[in-house]
């Protein structure tokens, strides 16, 4: 929940972190972005350049929390399974549940969006970004739906991104438990970021308190990427001078974190902004130990960098939950070469589901 800042008393395992709803707003992309994007240093630019879309329509936003995964109208080629030569407009949708019996009731058909205007939009940022992008919300890029996409956050087509966005849990968490209260009030935007290969083992989490940089943590936290070891004094000076020149006085929280990538050229690069709280991964970290360092009151020279060691070290993969049933992969597996097999694929994702929602918290 979005209920509390940080306080400033003794910390006990019972106090962890949370953020307010203005915290959580100022981590939102399009509040950070312009500022990052093109800054007067050594180098232009220290972040990815991206397209916001915003404001978006409502029966968008109608139609990333409907049912079923069905694809609107003009938007339905896909890269992942449909074939080049499926252009026509029933490549990735379904009309109806396939051959049941007569005399079952008929189930009302489900609503046909269409969103030609945003359609263009995609399209145009997909040209602008080099033909490649990945999409996110105001926070949440859909990580979690990368097995429906050839396990990929690669988009090249509306419909790629629509996909990626209306089977993500990581997505919907943004829609209805990013702040506190009415979700309503906040103006969502749909991000589309350029394509980029980035190695997983160069991406590192970053923690401030009260304006320093206590720690770092590797990022992929499920593998263990023994050169990191010996780079380790190479890669906390490179995130020290990046943070100390670019984004200690740009940035206007005074707890908060953020996620880097260093390319192969040691050049630093800005991904994303998190909360400093417990709806942020703290990766290999737990939060009330983050708190006893900040506020113990001891000399300490920070940023301590942790990195996985052995592999004996390496953490369960929080996304593995979210991968799909076997039958299900294997059933879109063939989906571009038997339309009728991918029209029961997606037939079968259009019923409703009877599992409740939790409100679970997501990271980023």
């Amino acid at each position: 929940a979005f209920t509390m800042t940080c306080s400033a008393s003794p910390v006990t395992t019972h106090m962890l972190p949370t953020s307010s709803n203005e915290e959580t707003l100022k981590c939102q992309f399009s509040s950070w972005y312009d500022i990052f994007r093109n800054i007067n240093q050594r180098r232009s630019n220290v972040t990815i350049k991206s397209v916001v879309i915003r404001p978006l329509p409502t029966d968008f936003l109608e139609f990333l929390q409907s049912d079923g995964v069905r694809l609107p109208l003009g938007a339905t080629k896909v890269s992942s399974c449909a074939p080049s030569e499926q252009d026509g407009e029933d490549a990735w949708s379904s009309d109806d549940e396939g051959d049941g019996d007569d005399d079952e009731e008929a189930s009302p058909s489900p609503r046909q969006y269409s969103f030609p205007t945003l359609n263009q939009q995609i399209e145009e940022g997909i040209q602008e970004l080099g033909g490649s992008v990945i999409p996110k919300l105001n926070w949440s890029s859909p990580k979690d739906a990368t097995w429906i996409n050839n396990g990929t956050l690669k988009c090249q087509t509306p419909g790629d991104v629509y996909l990626l966005l209306k089977s993500s849990d990581f997505v919907m968490h943004d829609l209805t438990h990013a702040i506190e209260g009415n979700c309503s009030s906040v103006q969502y935007e749909l991000v589309l970021r350029k394509w980029c290969n980035l190695h997983p083992s160069m991406e590192f989490r970053c923690f401030v308190y009260n304006h320093e940089l206590v720690a770092v943590s590797q990022r992929q936290h499920t593998q263990h990427f023994p050169y990191l070891s010996r780079d380790r004094a190479v890669i906390r000076s490179q995130i020290i001078d990046f943070y100390d020149t670019v984004i200690e006085d740009r940035f206007s929280l005074v707890n908060y974190t953020f996620d880097v990538y260093i390319d192969k050229k040691e050049r630093v690069w800005l991904l994303d902004f998190n909360v400093w709280g417990t709806q942020t991964d703290s990766l290999l970290y737990e939060w009330d130990e983050l708190l006893r360092m900040v506020e113990s009151g001891e000399e300490a020279n920070y940023p301590e960098v942790r990195l996985v060691e052995t592999e004996r070290e390496v953490h369960h993969d929080p996304l593995a939950s979210y991968r799909a049933p076997i039958d299900t992969i294997q059933l879109a597996a063939v989906a571009g070469s038997d339309k009728n097999k991918f029209e029961e694929f997606m037939a079968l994702c259009e019923r409703p589901s009877n599992i409740s929602e939790d409100a679970n918290e997501y990271d980023d």
